[in-house]
Formats: structure tokens, C-alpha cells, sequence
């Protein structure tokens, strides 16, 4: 449950940063030539940028993602939990994935987004660069089936650039599980894998790897105290907030000249700070409880729901009643406003995105696994029948409730 909760802030997380990105780029980028607020130059740079640290937070996604697929094997000791993830992993990423980019698509083509204006007064350029394309349906759809796990960008929807690395992180740990975990020489080949991984983001799911070993392994329990969850943590988040330009900055003595040039500081650090963050989440009581209530585990839920479709809000709407109402509040009353005003419909959005196509594709995905597996036989007449009957009921039941507001009874008149 804590780690659902982790995963739920983390997404928290890149949605703040993709706002700070389009109306204080100043914040994002460390170019200070066009500030909208006189502080941005004392938060850059800082521990203080944590609640956008966008990228941060997808490098805590991967590592989670290490642990999460591997954590079933090495507490079972099972093979066949790796193959039936495996065998449902493209699916699960693909469909919900697929249905934004299609999302994306229709907004696009509605012509209704006010990009290029709140580009034009935020100075963002990250902001300006968005939709700047003509899509087309098929186009879509090969970009969301095969595109997006091969081309490490996505012109449709700009999250979509993790899809290639989830997607062969996942199998990088799939593979070396199905080969090398019940070696007794694991140990030597998880240090051959870091080695040849280091400088890009699979070390993040490598280091995930490792961390669930360790954790079933019974290993990670000397260890469990706050004399070190406590400095894991806090180093963890100092890591992670290590920004994109260094120069001029506290995490400047951090780039040792003789790495220069060979090392990516950035992914060293970011993935190193999740780490010591999971790590931490994972042995910590204090931050374990506190991550495991109930309304923070259920964003969990909705991780994948919000990820991936937060830019069609605020492209569209945000930026729309941004530029309404910036000549009459002027520009950060106009941002909080908006930003405020889009909190309703980005819940409305993933609520509706989860319940309609991130469920229903891991359900999809599940069931493909079995049939692939030889656990269940295919029956698609049946399926369709329930499929269609449910969909009948549905509509049955909007078309009372639609009917019940338009006429509402007497009785309800009279209360």
C-alpha cells in the first residue's frame, strides 16, 4: 500500500512540473531571462523545487517498476509469475497509452487548445513546441502500437517518451530473472548488468531488481531503523531534486571534473535519490504509515490514469481560461486561477479514464495472458454478449438519470 501511495505522489509530482513547465519555464529550464515571479532565481536549484520534480518522479517510477515485476518471484521463488507478467506487459502499457494518444488526436483536430497564446505570454518554449504537427488517425495508431516502445518521444502526447524505456526495462529484468536469479552467482551478474546499464535509466529498474532481493531475502531488515530511513530519505530527495543546469548551484560540487563527460550526472543522481527514496518508504515506519492511508494509497489507483492524460487538460483547458482571464487578473492570479479551476476536471478526466480504459486494459491484458498460457479458452461470443449487455444496461440506466433531470417529478418539484 505504501508504494501505491509513493507511486500516487510521484505522479502528483510530473503533473506540477508539466504547470511549472508551461507558465514558470524560468523554474524548469534555470534561464532566468524571463521570470514572473522575483524568487524563481532562490528556489532553482534547490531542495525546495521537490513538489515539481517531474523527472525525479519517473525516475522513482522506474525503480518501483523493478521492484514491483520481481518482488512475486523472489518472495515465491516462482517462475511462472515472471512469464504471465511478461505476457501481459505489453498489452497493459499499450491499450491505456493507445487511447491517449487517440485522446490527444480529437482534441487536436477540435482546434480548441490555446497553446501557441499562453506559450507566447509564459515564454515557454516547451509549451510553444506542443501539438505543432498534423495527425492523422492511422498515423496514431501506429505510433501508439509500435511507435512509442521504439522512438523514445511522443508528438501526441509528450509522457509517452518513458513508454520505450518501461517497456525494455521491464523485459531487461524479466530476462535476467528468467535466467540468472536462481544462480548463486546472481550477485556477480547484478553487477555485470550495472555496469552495462549505468549512464542511462535502466540502472534505475537494475537498482529496483536488487532492492526486492534484498527486501525478500530478509536482508534489508538489519537496517530498518530511523538512524538510517530517516538520512535515506533526506539524502534521497537532495539527489532527486538535482536539476537540470547545475551550474551556479549548491549540486555544482557534485560534478566531479574527472566524470565530466563520461557520466550523466542527471540520471546518476535521480536514480540514486529514488532509490534511497523507495528504500526508505519501504523500511521506514513513520513514512511507511504514513503512505499507506487510504486517501494517499488510492492515487495508486489513478497513477496511470492522470499521467497520461493531464497535458489534454492543460492544453486545453488550463491554457483556455488562462488566457481569459490573464488580461483581467493579470498573469500568476490568472495561473493560480486556472490551475485551480483545472483540478475538478483533471479528478473528472482520470476518474473516466481509469474506470473506462486503464481498468478495462488490465482486465484485457490479464485474460490474454491466460489464454495465452492455456488457463482459459477463448470464448468470444460470450464475451461479446456480456459485453453488449452490460453497455445496454448502462446506457438504459444514463438515459433515466438524463431523463430524471430534464423531468423531474412532482414530488421533486414540490421538495
Amino acid at each position: 500500500m505504501e508504494l501505491e501511495g509513493l507511486r500516487g505522489l510521484a505522479a502528483l509530482m510530473v503533473v506540477a512540473s508539466h504547470y511549472v513547465h508551461a507558465f514558470y519555464p524560468s523554474l524548469a529550464t534555470g534561464n532566468m531571462g524571463f521570470q514572473h515571479m522575483t524568487y524563481e532565481d532562490n528556489i532553482y536549484g534547490t531542495p525546495l523545487t521537490l513538489a515539481f520534480a517531474g523527472t525525479f518522479a519517473v525516475a522513482i517510477f522506474f525503480v518501483l517498476s523493478g521492484f514491483v515485476l520481481t518482488i512475486g518471484f523472489f518472495q515465491t521463488k516462482k517462475i511462472d509469475i515472471i512469464k504471465k507478467l511478461a505476457s501481459k506487459r505489453y498489452l497493459r502499457l499499450m491499450l491505456p497509452a493507445l487511447a491517449s494518444i487517440f485522446l490527444c488526436l480529437v482534441l487536436m483536430k477540435l482546434n480548441i487548445a490555446s497553446i501557441d497564446s499562453a506559450a507566447s505570454l509564459a515564454h515557454s518554449k516547451w509549451l510553444a513546441d506542443a501539438w505543432q504537427f498534423d495527425g492523422g488517425f492511422f498515423e496514431a495508431l501506429l505510433h501508439g502500437t509500435i511507435g512509442i516502445f521504439i522512438e523514445g518521444a511522443s508528438p501526441y502526447n509528450n509522457v509517452l517518451w518513458t513508454m520505450t524505456t518501461e517497456f525494455a526495462g521491464s523485459f531487461l529484468v524479466f530476462g535476467f530473472i528468467f535466467f540468472f536469479a536462481q544462480s548463486r552467482y546472481r550477485w556477480l551478474g547484478y553487477a555485470m548488468l550495472a555496469c552495462l546499464t549505468f549512464n542511462t535509466w535502466y540502472i534505475a529498474f537494475v537498482i529496483g531488481m536488487v532492492i526486492a532481493d534484498l527486501y525478500s531475502s530478509g536482508l534489508l531488515e538489519r537496517v530498518r531503523n530511523r538512524f538510517f530511513t530517516i538520512p535515506a530519505l533526506l539524502v534521497g530527495v537532495f539527489l532527486g531534486t538535482y536539476p537540470a543546469h547545475s551550474k551556479g548551484t549548491i549540486y555544482s560540487a557534485l560534478e566531479f571534473g574527472f566524470l565530466k563527460g563520461h557520466v550523466s550526472f542527471s540520471i546518476l543522481y535521480l536514480a540514486l535519490g529514488a532509490s534511497l527514496v523507495v528504500l526508505a518508504v519501504i523500511l521506514g515506519r513513520y513514512v511507511k504509515s504514513a503512505l499507506s492511508r487510504p486517501r494517499i494509497s488510492v492515487l495508486g489507483r489513478y497513477t496511470f490514469a492522470l499521467y497520461l492524460t493531464h497535458l489534454s487538460v492543460l492544453y486545453v483547458f488550463t491554457t483556455g481560461v488562462f488566457i481569459n482571464l490573464q488580461q483581467h487578473l493579470g498573469y500568476n492570479k490568472a495561473v493560480v486561477v486556472s490551475t485551480l479551476l483545472s483540478v475538478p476536471i483533471l479528478l473528472m478526466v482520470t476518474r473516466l479514464f481509469e474506470k473506462y480504459v486503464d481498468a478495462p486494459a488490465i482486465r484485457f491484458a490479464k485474460v490474454c495472458a491466460d489464454i495465452y498460457e492455456g488457463k482459459e479458452e477463448i470464448r468470444l461470443r460470450e464475451r461479446w454478449d456480456y459485453i453488449k449487455e452490460e453497455m445496454q444496461f448502462k446506457w438504459v440506466l444514463f438515459q433515466g438519470r438524463v431523463a430524471s433531470v430534464l423531468n423531474p417529478s412532482a414530488e421533486d418539484k414540490m421538495e
